[in-house]
């Protein structure tokens, strides 16, 4: 799936190799670029559907004429459904989670990302518009003083992703058809609402 979602720095073979449990954590030899991960998070926006990125998507020349229109490959690569399970567990991300530092207002999907030594903070997210990436490290690997992605990374993403809304509509989430999110169970010191009450919600 990681490979299908756009995600090329993989080492598949050879004694040190990146099949194995940590790959789940993001415990990668070669690591990711921000570019792959913004990719691979746009399949969940995306219900599923992989875009190849690309930078030049018109040239046309000074007479308005269309020199140049891209086409990217485009591919179903993840279930529309399971990737909806996993928009709506994300956007918790963004509402209580560890990413409320990115919350802008408006649907959103999340996560923040911390290596060991706190050599790397991340948050990647995505909207039903735009999915983008942010990292923050050096070049020569050291610790960032504490960082963690919930921190500075997901504060530059949200200021980045309010501007690039400005002249966007609110959309939400698409869900599939059969796809339903079960009620969120009731913590045990956690009162539970009435909705008799007043300004119950």
């Amino acid at each position: 799936y990681a490979q299908q979602t756009g995600i090329s720095t993989l080492v598949l073979s050879g004694s040190d190799n990146d099949k194995n449990l940590a790959m789940a954590l993001g415990g990668l030899t070669r690591g990711v670029t921000p570019l792959e991960m913004a990719s691979a998070y746009a399949v969940l926006a995306n219900q599923g559907v992989h875009v190849e990125p690309t930078a030049i998507t018109k040239v046309v020349d000074r007479n308005g004429k269309t020199l140049y229109n891209s086409s990217p490959n485009q591919r179903a690569v993840v279930n529309a459904k399971s990737a909806y399970v996993l928009v709506d567990m994300m956007q918790d991300v963004l509402t209580r989670g560890t990413g409320t530092g990115a919350y802008f207002g408006r649907p959103a999907a999340g996560k923040t990302g911390t290596t060991s030594e706190y050599k790397d903070a991340w948050f990647v997210g995505f909207t039903p518009d735009i999915s983008a990436a942010v990292w923050v490290g050096n070049d020569i690997a050291s610790d960032l003083d504490g960082m963690t992605g919930s921190t500075t990374p997901a504060t530059i993403w949200r200021r980045f992703m309010s501007e690039a809304h400005k002249n966007i509509p609110v959309h939400e989430f698409i869900r599939p058809s059969g796809v339903s999110i079960p009620a969120e169970p009731v913590l045990k010191d956690e009162p539970k609402k009435d909705a008799a009450a007043p300004g119950a919600t």
